[in-house]
């Protein structure tokens, strides 16, 4: 046996090597993985070159001191909220997701010289990446969204740099809340359209899809005030800072309940009100039609042949049939229409201050952009076409469940007369859908 032989190394780079290649980074696409390294490489770069720039800024007492309070602040808030924050990770899913590390990454912005500012957060993402190493969490996710936060926070220091050198050190006024503002808004900016940008490349999905919705953008813009207290307090009142976790646990709670009541209240598939959320809503518009006078009208939207999309292009395609269906009722109805995803293909909608003619008119325009979608792809593309039931107060019925009859009746009605098209309540929807037909065959 050689020495050679007795030497691990060769072995151990192997192990490493092959390590590497399993790195779940390399099953997204290539341009997800490209800009993803480009984005660290810079973030490295720049966290270097921030604290050559600053390091006699850096290497003082106050600025260390400083550093200290806010990482022991930011490590407490992160080990008092992590089940909670765990549950929001969980229930937005694959959304973009606005973290409350901008109170800290902010605060720093405000009172840390620019190299303490990014340290600050690469400490509170490598604290991070312990906690969640134990679950097994992606890491390339976890580094690339530190890699964003230090962007974004060095972005607005420079913002900040420029426009008010030493912020806090003077009297409140309109430059000072102007530069505290061009800095939320460059952090905020530089953020978002990194985090967009890398889940676009690596998911496919719709920069729509990936905006951050209006009480996640609420929320960040309550992290950053809360950023700006907390800067306040630690400079001049050092020993009120710490009660400013009691703020931003109530924060992280009351975000955590919204969005256990929107998932709640919502169908997973579609993004639609589930049914149960849906009668809710309509039983309360319907009594308000029937105390105000006013006219009211239920659709009931099935799709036809969806078996058939099941078992030819398989239950994704399936599942995307019924996510397209969700987006066109979305497009094609007021934004305060009630719509649900009802069970399996079935969509229900309630119309309000619409009687039968004008509910008839958007039922037909809800079929003309249901007929242009396809789903599928190569041989098995399928159009969709969908059946629709309509029934309006009050001369279909009085309550809720009248109405779902009546619309249920009326959809039966149009299936039985040739699918794709909208049925009446009763024998007169039967021969209107007949004479339609003899007049204008499909």
């Amino acid at each position: 046996m050689t020495a050679h032989s007795l030497d691990p190394a060769p072995g151990l780079a192997r192990e490493r090597l092959r390590a590497v290649r399993g790195w779940r980074l390399w099953t997204i696409p290539p341009k997800a993985v490209a800009v993803i390294v480009c984005v660290e490489l810079v973030t490295v770069l720049a966290v270097l070159v921030s604290l050559v720039v600053s390091y006699r800024e850096c290497l003082t007492a106050v600025a260390t001191s400083r550093l200290l309070l806010l990482l022991v602040l930011a490590v407490a808030y992160s080990e008092i909220t992590y089940r909670m924050q765990r549950m929001r990770r969980f229930l937005v899913g694959n959304a973009v997701l606005i973290g409350l590390h901008s109170v800290w990454a902010f605060a720093g912005v405000l009172i840390l010289p620019i190299g303490y500012s990014a340290t600050l957060v690469c400490g509170l993402f490598l604290v991070a990446a312990m906690r969640r190493r134990q679950q097994k969490a992606v890491a390339y996710r976890l580094t690339y969204t530190g890699a964003t936060v230090v962007l974004a926070t060095l972005a607005a220091k420079l913002v900040i740099t420029d426009l008010q050198p030493d912020i806090i050190a003077l009297p409140s006024g309109g430059r000072t809340a102007m530069a505290i503002t061009a800095a939320a808004l460059a952090f905020f900016l530089v953020n978002t359209s990194l985090v967009v940008a890398a889940v676009h490349l690596a998911t496919g999905a719709p920069l729509a899809d990936l905006t951050p919705a209006k009480q996640e953008l609420g929320l960040e813009a309550a992290t950053l005030v809360l950023g700006v207290m907390i800067a306040e307090t630690s400079l001049r009142l050092v020993w009120f800072t710490p009660t400013v976790l009691i703020l931003l646990v109530l924060l992280q709670r009351s975000s955590l309940v919204s969005q256990l009541e929107v998932a709640a209240t919502t169908d997973s598939k579609t993004g639609l009100l589930n049914a149960a959320a849906w009668q809710e809503l309509s039983q309360r518009e319907l009594v308000r039609a029937q105390r105000d006078g006013s006219l009211c009208a239920v659709l009931l939207i099935d799709l036809d042949h969806f078996k058939r999309v099941n078992d030819t292009a398989g239950h994704l395609a399936g599942d995307a049939a019924l996510r397209a269906i969700g987006d066109a009722l979305k497009r094609e109805l007021r934004g305060y229409d009630a719509v649900a995803r009802f069970g399996g293909e079935e969509f229900v909608v309630f119309l309000d201050d619409l009687g039968a003619e004008a509910a008839g008119q958007v039922a037909e325009r809800v079929l003309a952009r249901i007929r242009g979608l396809v789903v599928g792809g190569g041989d098995t593309r399928i159009s969709l076409t969908a059946s629709i039931g309509m029934a309006a107060y009050p001369q279909h019925g009085q309550t809720l469940t009248e109405l779902m009859e009546q619309a249920d009746g009326a959809l039966y009605t149009a299936k039985r007369s040739g699918r794709d098209r909208v049925g009446l309540p009763g024998p007169a929807g039967v021969v209107a859908e007949i004479a339609a037909e003899i007049k204008h065959p499909r």
